[in-house]
């Protein structure tokens, strides 16, 4: 009979060769089929050497978590007998509270080692004694404990699952002593109840303070006043419910989870939304634009259609506005310090705070005080008076009729009457300036004049050439460069025709080709003979005209990336201009090399803004400085 390793018989899917012991995970039968072969190995006094105890544990505890199902996987080195001596060094464990953990206490072991010690006989005449027979003496020799032995030991006790297999190794191998947490369940992990999650900000009104991203409370801004969604927007997903993980006590008994809730989304879908299901997952979606309204006794969820406000905004009222719909009417007051952010917004009343839109159009029927209007590629009109305000539009449209003391700042600006104001603008359109600092490209002014002995000063922003020659200076060194290569190639091309019948097979080749000329059935036969025979010249010819035709495709590009050059200059460089029709005060109009436009100032604190703009220009750079007038200048590129 041979060795208990040698003895158990392997399942199909247990594989044993030189190189150690495979698992099959496609060809097993059922998970429990691992369970027992271990059991069945461990019993019959066989343990595994080299195990790998990590994957030991996935095989009988958590399949799933195998990615590879279909793949041959190394299990341990060998499977090799545990002999009753070595099995005596273990002792027992201990398994507290029913399998939540599982005690062992580490201490010296020494293993019996029997030597057979010769017994004499009397000594001979000579004196020599022979041996007669021989007695066992047992020594105690200390040994080490083994960590393959210690899981089938321990397996065979009732620890089954959640060895700290680096922990005991190490405990081992350092000779540690004491009681040692060699085990611990794995508690069982519950489910997750199926929920609902808002898809978009803010789902339903809240008048009380919001909170901040850092969890501080912001007195300013109330969580959601206005509740307000789009057409096709996704309002609420349902998180499906998640299925508990199951645990795993010490011993190997499972510990299953409680099963989680579940909800039915058509039940929550109310008038104006819909059930939209993808493979995002289950939305509730709204079917119209419009606010949003949700019962909290139903739990249903609706749409209805725009919304006005008349109360103003205030911090009593409704705090700071962040808007999601396309439209805002309001017909109160806006308060000092009150923020509104949204789209297109529409205003009766005078506004003290600042208003922010997303590109779209901001109109105030009266004034703005005190506050801002901004609109990143959208307009502004102010229809009455603008005084002491920021305003931009850095890629729109602003229009005021009447601004005392602001900022302004946008692509295209239209302004009755500006006193004292600091503008920036590609174009600008104005009836009277009064004492107000200007940096545009096109200036187009009625009346200049100045404000209690503060000047009108306007910079006309044209174009600096120097980086716009090099360029130029380059690419035209580049052409000639291409030129002179793709000319290079003529001698040869003229060298490989200068032969005469060669020439007139050549001729002869593009009208065939061209179709201008048909052979007879003699005549193409004597043409191919020609073909033949010019073959080696052809190819010779063809690889040159490819080669040229290369060098003449280099020069191109680098001609058009000059001509391209050409054209952006003179088209950035047209419609720099200053009209001034009548100047009745103190007016500057100078000009400033700049390539970086109104980012250059925009990006500068307002008071250094101010002051740059107020500066005077050196005289090569001034186009008008005086009391009387008028100018009429236009930039003409070098």
């Amino acid at each position: 009979m041979g060795s208990a390793s040698e003895d158990i018989l392997l399942p199909g899917f247990v594989l044993k060769s030189e190189d150690g012991v495979y698992v099959l995970p496609s060809v097993m039968p059922s998970e429990d089929a691992f369970r027992i072969f271990f059991g069945k190995l461990f019993t019959y006094g066989a343990r595994f050497s080299g195990l790998n105890y990590e994957l030991f544990q996935k095989l009988l505890y958590d399949f799933n978590s195998i990615e590879d199902k279909t793949a041959k996987l190394r299990l341990a080195d060998n499977i090799v007998a545990f002999s009753d001596a070595r099995k005596a060094l273990y002792r027992n464990v201990r398994i507290h509270d029913s399998g939540s953990k599982a005690e062992y206490m580490f201490e010296p072991v020494f293993l019996e080692v029997t030597t057979q010690v010769p017994v004499y006989g009397e000594p001979d005449e000579e004196g020599t004694a022979a041996i007669v027979n021989y007695r066992q003496v047992i020594n105690s020799q200390q040994t080490k404990l083994n960590f393959d032995e210690f899981v089938a030991d321990m397996w065979q006790d009732g620890v089954q699952f959640g060895i700290n297999a680096q922990l005991v190794k190490n405990t081992i191998a350092h000779g540690q002593m004491g009681l040692v947490v060699i085990a611990n369940e794995r508690p069982a992990i519950p489910g997750i109840d199926a929920e609902l999650q808002e898809s978009c900000e803010g789902l339903h009104r809240d008048d009380s303070p919001s909170v901040n991203s850092s969890g501080k409370t912001d007195l300013r801004r109330f969580k959601n006043r206005f509740p307000q969604i789009k057409k096709g927007q996704r309002m609420m997903r349902k998180i499906p419910r998640t299925m508990g993980k199951w645990g795993f006590l010490v011993t190997g008994k499972p510990v299953e989870p409680e099963l989680p809730k579940d909800l039915d989304m058509h039940q929550l879908a109310g008038p104006g939304t819909k059930v939209e299901a993808s493979k995002d997952g289950e939305f509730i979606v709204a079917i119209a634009d419009g606010f949003l309204s949700i019962d909290l006794e139903s739990n249903r969820i609706s749409v209805t259609e725009k919304i006005e406000n008349k109360g103003g905004i205030s911090a009593k009222t409704t705090g700071d506005l962040s808007l999601s719909v396309d439209d805002f009417v309001e017909r109160g007051e806006v308060q000092e310090g009150r923020l509104v952010e949204g789209k297109h917004m529409h205003f009766f009343a005078p506004v003290y705070g600042t208003l922010l839109s997303n590109g779209g159009n901001i109109i105030l029927e009266e004034n703005l005080s005190a506050g801002a209007a901004k609109s990143p590629g959208g307009s502004i009109t102010v229809k009455e008076r603008a005084s002491n305000s920021i305003i931009e539009a850095v890629d729109g449209r602003i229009e005021l009729n009447y601004a005392e003391s602001c900022t302004i700042i946008g692509r295209e600006v239209i302004i009755d009457q500006g006193i004292n104001c600091t503008i920036l603008a590609d174009s600008l359109t104005m009836g009277i300036s009064e004492g107000c600092a200007i940096a545009a490209k096109s200036v187009k002014l009625k009346t200049s004049a100045a404000r209690k002995h503060i000047e009108t000063v306007i910079t006309l922003l044209v174009p600096d050439p120097s980086g716009f020659h090099k360029q130029v200076e380059v690419l035209s060194k580049s052409l000639e460069e291409k030129k002179i290569a793709a000319d290079a190639f003529d001698p040869s091309i003229a060298a490989a025709k200068s032969d005469p019948s060669f020439a007139k097979f050549l001729s002869l080749k593009n009208m065939v080709s061209s179709g201008k000329l048909k052979f007879s059935p003699e005549q193409e036969q004597n043409f191919n003979q020609s073909a033949t025979k010019f073959s080696s010249a052809l190819k010779a010819l063809e690889k040159i005209l490819a080669e040229k035709q290369s060098a003449l495709l280099a020069h191109k590009k680098v001609y058009d990336a000059l001509e391209s050059l050409k054209a952006n200059w003179g088209s950035d460089a047209a419609g720099r201009q200053c009209k001034i029709t009548e100047v009745v005060g103190a007016t500057i109009v100078q000009q400033m090399l700049s390539n970086m436009g109104l980012s250059y100032f925009s990006a500068m604190p307002a008071k250094d803004m101010t002051h740059t703009l107020r500066q005077h220009a050196l005289a090569p750079q001034r186009i008008f400085s005086g009391h009387h007038g008028g100018v009429d200048w236009q930039y003409k590129a070098d």
